[in-house]
């Protein structure tokens, strides 16, 4: 995995209580099945391969760099991940599967959110995961010399992006 739960918690408020083994399936979920078709098979699987490589560390951390005499920046893919992994956590994460069948824990201090305001923060944070993406494939874009195995087959529809969950 690119990232863990700590680089979460650098974006979002993650419970120090949550357990790796509970919020490590939607970091690789967010990583493979959110990322990976973003910026295409091949440039995913060599950032996979090559994390260490000081390019893609420059795609995975914040970079401010220079282009056309402009100064830009992106957020780095870490913050895209922890986004996308925080919002698949946020509506899938919070219910426990017990002998008899999943249910959600509550207590008498508490009581949980409602589904309504759990799928507001899913898309509310892809959205924003997807707005970080589109910096790294400017940046990307920028430099075909360094990265070319994006084959400029990287990025978002020109029509959007659009998330919905169905009920």
């Amino acid at each position: 995995m690119l990232i863990s739960k700590e680089e979460i918690a650098k974006h979002r408020e993650v419970s120090r209580s949550v357990r790796d083994d509970k919020i490590n399936p939607y970091i690789e979920d967010a990583e493979y099945l959110d990322l990976k078709p973003l910026l295409g098979e091949s440039l995913y699987n060599d950032l996979i391969a090559n994390k260490t490589d000081l390019k893609y560390i420059n795609l995975l951390e914040p970079k401010n760099y220079q282009h056309n005499g402009k100064e830009y920046t992106h957020k780095g893919l870490n913050k895209v991940i922890s986004l996308f992994a925080y919002a698949r956590y946020v509506l899938f994460g919070s219910f426990t599967d017990t002998a008899f069948g999943f249910v959600e824990k509550s207590n008498n201090d508490s009581q949980p959110v409602s589904n309504e305001f759990k799928r507001n923060i899913y898309t509310k944070d892809r959205q924003a995961a997807v707005s970080y993406l589109n910096d790294v494939l400017v940046f990307i874009s920028r430099n075909r010399d360094v990265y070319p195995t994006s084959n400029g087959s990287c990025g978002t529809r020109s029509t959007g992006f659009r998330i919905s969950k169905i009920s």
